[in-house]
């Protein structure tokens, strides 16, 4: 697991930014033919910034869709990823370029993958193009490509479901496309109708897709109930519905005796799968809830791979019960290889507090999975604090990226975190290169908690990199509430940074301190006209809170 933090890449995850990384460039009065020329250079920075100049105008520059569209054969990543994104830009005049936007789909840099999604979705080529296409990257050779286009697409959200819908009609790619609206989950609620009568199709593996695609959906597809409860008959199709069943926490009364007998089934997995289900409707029988949680434990040992993915996702997907799953876990997690470890953290993770002591052990015991427990108790939050002696001692870490995940779960754990603010500071004293951006949030997220550290963060305010002096101002404001006097005018002059991340986590640092940043109201006012969309949009809330 990659660190959270790659310099910047804490404000990617505070400001919610899908926008790429990078310099934007405007036309500044530079002609569209004079930008298209531009796209000719051998220097790809220039290249670049001619893209995101025709990026900019938008539909206004149609006539640089064709020489736009060459650039995605580029040899440079960057090249082709900025391409793709300024035809997105440019909108439904770029629809002749969608062609050459899937074949992108097969690119071997995921950004780039993701932003030929983002283009299509805004393009809207429609059916009669996309499918087509579809099919035949679905039908790609390469497995690798098909799953790489299956997460391209899932990636795209709702705004895709309709065109997917249109692809189930044809049955070169209509399992690929249940796997895709699975993947989405809730998202593809839309799809429910055309699903549940994919389960009436003659092929077996389209039946199991859209079973598998119906329980994932949530609850958008109770009304679908009727019909998985019928695939229960189907052979090709049994388990799925009874995972599916489970997951919907709804089985039928004519249907229970079916999966009663089914989890005394020889078959483990099917087995396994009907008292999970059981389990999850009944959860007050406390009996049954032993006997699911039992075998699912012992599948997290299972020889096969599928059975210990599974397992592991039906023990999370159970409702929390520590009175009864943490003695089994204990014995579980006895001598376990670290494999069956790590397919099993998320499930004690749903345990809650009590699971937080099991967690500690795995991060002290188990060195190869220190940054999956780390990482899981930082997703849990304030019941972790019991975890934060451990997670301190870990700040100073050499490994960086154990370091950073550890303060960064520390920040998360918020004030509960308060026994740590000694070890962050030591951290944030050393002279050498530390996670400093990621230490200043924690410390911000601990707020008050943390006022022995306020001097260090009044000192990183001053730091010629105006991402940390953002960072650090933000955390000052959370630290002490009556420093809106020092804060505001360094928030301020991180509105005029080159980082549209800074900018934008300057605006709402900003926007958080309401009325008492009055006095930036100008500096926001001027960020109104930003060329991220991302950072405009937070100007103006920013604005009318300070207002």
């Amino acid at each position: 697991m990659n660190s959270l933090i790659r310099k910047y890449g804490l404000f990617l995850a505070l400001s919610g930014l899908i926008v790429l990384v990078g310099t934007t460039a405007r036309a500044d009065g530079t002609s569209t033919k004079e930008l298209i020329g531009a796209l000719g250079s051998s220097d790809a920075a220039a290249q670049v910034k001619a893209i995101d100049a025709l990026g900019a105008q938008r539909a206004e520059a149609a006539e640089a869709v064709a020489p736009l569209a060459a650039l995605l054969k580029s040899p440079s990543a960057e090249v082709r990823l900025h391409a793709a994104r300024a035809l997105g830009e440019i909108g439904a005049p770029a629809k002749s370029a969608a062609g050459d936007l899937v074949g992108l789909l097969k690119d071997g840099d995921a950004a780039v993958r993701r932003q030929a999604v983002r283009a299509l979705v805004a393009i809207r080529p429609g059916p009669k193009v996309m499918v087509p296409l579809l099919v035949k990257l679905m039908n790609d050779s390469d497995p690798g490509v098909r799953m790489r286009v299956l997460n391209a697409i899932s990636e795209a959200g709702p705004a895709a479901v309709p065109g997917l819908i249109h692809a189930l009609e044809n049955d070169e790619v209509a399992s690929w496309v249940c796997v895709v609206l699975r993947n989405m989950g809730p998202a593809a609620k839309a799809a429910v109708p055309a699903l549940a009568e994919k389960l009436k199709d003659k092929r077996a593996d389209i039946r199991l897709q859209a079973v598998l695609a119906l329980g994932a959906i949530g609850d958008a597809a109770l009304p679908a109930v009727p019909q998985i409860a019928a695939a229960l008959d189907d052979e090709a199709t049994r388990t799925a519905a009874t995972f599916a069943l489970g997951q919907l926490g709804k089985i039928p009364a004519d249907a229970e005796p079916a999966i009663r007998a089914n989890a005394k089934s020889d078959d483990r997995f099917l087995s396994t799968v009907s008292l999970w289900a059981l389990a999850r409707v009944h959860p007050e029988d406390k009996e049954l809830r032993r006997e699911a949680t039992e075998q699912l434990v012992t599948g997290l040992k299972d020889e096969d791979a599928y059975v210990r993915v599974v397992a592991a996702r039906a023990l999370a997907a159970l409702p929390p019960a520590p009175e009864i799953t943490l003695p089994i876990w204990e014995k579980a997690m006895k001598d376990s290889d670290p494999k069956t470890i790590r397919y099993a953290l998320d499930a004690l993770a749903s345990l809650g507090e009590p699971a937080v002591p099991r967690l500690v052990d795995v991060l002290e015991k188990h060195n190869e999975l220190r940054l999956e427990a780390i990482y899981t108790l930082g997703q849990m939050g304030p019941v972790a604090a019991a975890a934060t002696d451990a997670l301190a001692k870990l700040v100073g870490d050499k490994d960086m990226n154990v370091a950073t995940e550890a303060t960064l779960a520390l920040g998360k754990i918020g004030p509960a975190a308060k026994g740590a603010v000694p070890a962050l500071c030591a951290a944030l004293e050393k002279k050498e290169d530390t996670n400093r951006h990621a230490i200043i949030f924690a410390l911000g997220e601990i707020g008050p908690e943390a006022a022995a550290a306020e001097p260090l963060v009044l000192k990183a305010m001053e730091s010629k990199h105006q991402s940390l002096a953002v960072m650090a101002a933000r955390a000052l404001t959370k630290i002490d509430p009556s420093s809106e006097a020092k804060a505001v005018p360094v928030l301020v002059a991180c509105l005029g940074d080159s980082l549209p991340e800074t900018r934008k986590v300057a605006a709402d640092s900003l926007g958080a301190l309401g009325p008492s940043a009055r006095a930036a109201a100008p500096a926001l006012k001027k960020a109104l006209k930003d060329h991220v969309k991302a950072v405009r949009e937070a100007a103006a809330r920013a604005l009318k809170a300070v207002q």
